[in-house]
């Protein structure tokens, strides 16, 4: 669930907290056949694919790839979050 007014757009002129709210649902499913893949399914032929897009990432050594896209793979969004704090505290070091 998101509740959207913790977002910029969640405050009127002066920055103060409207006073309503709109809240979003995502449910997620199984991806099958037909369905449109909004993200990388977990099998083994995005796993040898992902294997290519990290050989090319690991030249690069100005950027840092995570989330979803960087690592393609589906996560939770808690497992995003997760993921990317230690991302952090590893550039942080």
């Amino acid at each position: 669930i998101i509740e959207h007014k913790w977002f910029e757009f969640g405050k009127d002129e002066e920055g103060n907290d409207l006073s309503k709210t709109v809240i979003s649902r995502e449910y997620s499913s199984e991806w099958k056949v037909g369905d449109e893949p909004y993200y990388p399914v977990n099998d083994a032929k995005n796993g040898e694919l992902y294997q290519k897009y990290r050989a090319l990432a690991d030249k690069e050594t100005k950027v840092t790839f995570g989330g979803r896209l960087g690592e393609y793979k589906y996560y939770d969004m808690d497992a995003v979050i997760d993921s990317a704090l230690k991302c952090a505290s590893q550039m942080l070091k």
